[in-house]
Formats: C-alpha cells, structure tokens, sequence
C-alpha cells in the first residue's frame, strides 16, 4: 500500500510539472502563433511567401529549440520568436501592397476560390498560383512594376481558371452520362439521341462561355444533355439486347401495346393494335384534350365560384358591420334614454339626429337665463353628446304661439344661444362642432290651445346628427 501511495504522489510530481510546463510554453508562444495565424488567413502563404515561410521557420525552430532543452532555457528562443514575429510584420507590409496593388487580380482568386478552381481546374489554378506567388515575391523586393505585370498574368489565369472550374462544375453529370452511353455502344444503338446529348452540351458550354454567372439556367441546359445521355445508355442497352432474339422484338412491342391498353382502360375505351398504333394513340391524345379542356373549365368555374364566394362575403361582412354599428347606436340611444326621467326630456331617434327634447328646462318668462337648478339636467346633455364625439350639434330653440311672432323667435334664439354657451365652456367641445337655431312658434309639437300644449311647445332640442363628418 506504502509503495502504492509513493507512486501515485510521483505521478502527481510529474503531471504537474508537465502541466506547469505547458502552461509556460503557451505563454511564452501564444503570442507569436496568433500573429502567424493573422498572416496566414490573410492569404501572407502566396501574397508574400518568402517572409512568410521565414516567419514559420523561425517559429517551428523556436519549438524544436524549446522541446529539445532540458532546461528550457528561453534566451535563444525569445531571439528565434522575435526574427518570427519581425519576418511577419514584413509580411503584413506587403500583403498590404498586394491589397493595393494587386486588389483585381486578388478578388479573381476569391472568385475562383468559391467555384472549387483547384478541382475542377488544376492546372490552370496552380499555373495562377505560381504567377501569384512571383507576383509577391517581386513586391518583398520593392518591384512594384515586375510584380503587377505577374498579377495581370495571373488574373487571367484565375478568370480562365474559374470559368473552367464553372464548366466543369455544372457539365461534369452530363459528360459522365455521355461517356457511359458511347461505352454502352450508342454510337451503334441509338446514335440519333447520342448526337442529341452532344448537341445539347455543347449549347450548354457555349451559354457558360457567354453568361458564366448564369448558373441556373447553364444547370437547366446542362441537366437536358444528362437526361439525353442516360437516355441513349438506356437506348443502346435495350437495342443491343432485343438485336440477340428475333422475337425479343415482338415482346417489346406486345409490352407496348399493354401499356396503351392500361391508359385506355383508364380513360374507358378498348385498344386496338391489328392496324397497329396510330388509332389507338390518336385516340389517347384526344381523351387527354378533352380532360383538358375540362379541366380548364372547371378552373375557369372555380375562379368564378370564387370571386362570387368574395363578392358574398364582402357583402356578409358588411352586413354584418352594418348590423353591429346598429346594434351599438342602439345600445347608446337607450344609455340615453336611461339617463332622463318623463319629466325632464324625451329622446328620439329620426332618421339621422338623435333629438333630446328637453321638456324640463324651463326659462323665466321672457328672459334667456339659465338657472342653476337645471346645471345637472345640461350635465345629462353632455355626456349624452360625449357618446358622438365629433359629431355636429345643432341647439334649437321654441316657444309657443302667446305674443308676437317676431318677439318669440328673437326669444327662442337667445335661449338657444345660451345653451349653446354654456356647453361650449363645460364641454370639449369645437366651436364649428355647435351651432344654434331659434324657430319661435312655427315648430310646435302639442296644440297651443291648451296649458300643457304650450308648456311641451316652450322647450330646447338638441339635436345630434349621427352621420361621420
């Protein structure tokens, strides 16, 4: 158990001095290594490949110097991370220039980057490579002219190598389906499709050549010259096999002819083949126009049914929007009505206004003076006004027939106007939202021959319009 107990406290000994030497080995290279990395993802490898390499030499140098001292001796080292660290100072300096100089043929090697250039176009991108790797060579030297004149060269080379790379790309399916089909013997089988596959490739290469950046449709070109070539692959097959047997010939026909008889059937008519295909097949294609043509009906119907279905239902909606308003004015009128006693208004819905004809508010005789015991009576009239916010209010004053004409419309003006002042300083209320009107006797509503005809007579309506301005 001792020895046991000895040899786990070694082991402990042991991993933490590795850990402690780990830890110390990150902290003397991190720093140098995250420069390294800055300078490799900004492409230092080809921009600038002598400082480049230098940099990574002295580095790797460093760590085998570290791993192989004992000691860990750190003079020599730090000496070795420094020529590291100044070799890729220089290098971001010309990838700098490269960025300046050298920014038009840098982008072409992005573009053909993201096309896979280096597999669908090997050589030509390692020859860009090479053009590109002189180009920065000549900038380390401070030959600004020898290396743009490398640059151009391998801009080109990078513009041919990714319009290679898209050709290949998007027509590699259909040259292997080719290949396969000429390996099939179509040439001897079914040449006419094969030449159809060619043809078709070749309109997709020749649309590559002059819209490369027209993916999609050079994929549609391209994928018809694929489905050509498994066609012949297929053709050739076929051939090939029913040339072996002379009534292999028959059989296909006859497997021909089943499969006429299978849409006939579903289309509910008989085959018939003992004056070969023709009739049958004009037949099909006839029953198929006619379902057609039905169908296109029945969408035409469909369409129509659907525009009415929306028409009904516009109306619906309204219906049903018109309803619900009127079921809410309701429900306010009657808020209305609840609110005054028999005795001191009766209010009533005509046509457009609502009218509250205010039997109670009263006047001494002759005068347009409103007393203060009516205050809460107008406070009524407020609030039902407050339920038609913004609607137009029209104060109307009357009188009955005792006295003169003239006296009384004079009288019923006043007391209308007054009204209307008193609602215009109690309400938040806009001056052209009310409006006052006195008709004296000409609008009674009770006979005038009686006391309580003429006192129904001398009364305010204030009438609210209900229509939205």
């Amino acid at each position: 158990m001792r020895l046991i107990h000895f040899a786990i406290i070694i082991l402990a000994s042991i991993s933490f001095s590795l850990a402690q030497q780990m830890s110390l080995k990150g902290r003397v290279f991190e720093d140098y290594l995250k420069l390294l990395d800055e300078v490799r993802n900004k492409n230092g490898e080809i921009l600038s490949p002598n400082f480049f390499k230098k940099a990574l030499d002295n580095y790797v140098d460093a760590e085998r110097r570290y791993d192989r001292s004992k000691d860990a001796g750190l003079k020599d080292i730090r000496q070795k991370l420094e020529e590291s660290k100044r070799n890729a100072e220089r290098c971001l300096q010309v990838i700098g220039l490269a960025n300046l100089y050298l920014r038009n043929t840098i982008e072409a090697r992005d573009a053909a980057l993201t096309v896979n250039a280096a597999l669908y176009a090997p050589k030509l991108w390692e020859q860009a490579e090479k053009e590109m790797r002189t180009a920065g060579t000549r900038l380390e030297d401070d030959k600004i002219d020898a290396a743009t004149k490398a640059g151009t060269k391998a801009l080109q080379l990078y513009r041919e190598a990714e319009l290679l790379s898209i050709k290949n790309g998007i027509l590699s399916e259909a040259r292997t389906e080719i290949e396969n089909a000429e390996k099939a013997e179509a040439q001897k089988f079914s040449f006419n499709t094969l030449v159809n596959a060619k043809t078709l490739l070749l309109e997709a290469e020749t649309f590559i050549e002059k819209n490369p950046y027209e993916r999609k449709t050079a994929q549609e070109k391209a994928d018809k010259a694929a489905y050509q070539g498994r066609h012949a692959a297929y053709l050739a097959r076929t051939i090939k096999e029913l040339s072996k047997k002379q009534d292999n010939w028959e059989n296909l026909i006859l497997k021909f002819e089943d499969i006429l008889t299978s849409i006939g059937r579903s289309l509910d008519f008989e085959t018939r083949f003992d004056q070969g295909f023709d009739q049958s097949v004009k037949t099909i294609l006839a029953e198929i126009a006619e379902l057609k043509a039905s169908e296109k009906e029945l969408l035409a119907e469909k369409v129509q049914l659907q525009e009415q279905l929306g028409i009904v239902t516009e109306i619906s909606e309204t219906k049903a929007a018109i309803l619900e308003q009127q079921r809410e004015l309701e429900e306010k009128i009657a808020k209305i009505r609840d609110q005054f006693t028999a005795q001191e208004a009766i209010v009533i819905y005509e046509g457009e206004n609502l009218i509250i004809r205010l039997y109670g508010l009263n006047f001494p005789s002759g005068q347009a003076i409103i007393q203060p015991e009516y205050f809460s009576l107008l406070t009524k009239v407020q609030r039902a006004i407050n339920e038609f916010p913004g609607r137009y209010v029209l104060i109307e004053g009357h009188t009955d027939d005792v006295g003169n004409p003239e006296s009384n419309k004079f009288l019923s003006e006043r007391r209308a106007e007054v009204i209307k002042e008193y609602l215009l300083a109690n309400m938040d209320i806009r001056p052209q939202q009310i409006a006052h009107y006195g008709l004296g006797d000409q609008r009674p509503v009770a006979s005038n021959r009686t006391i309580e005809g003429r006192a129904k007579n001398r009364r305010i309506d204030v009438v609210i319009s209900l229509q939205e301005e």
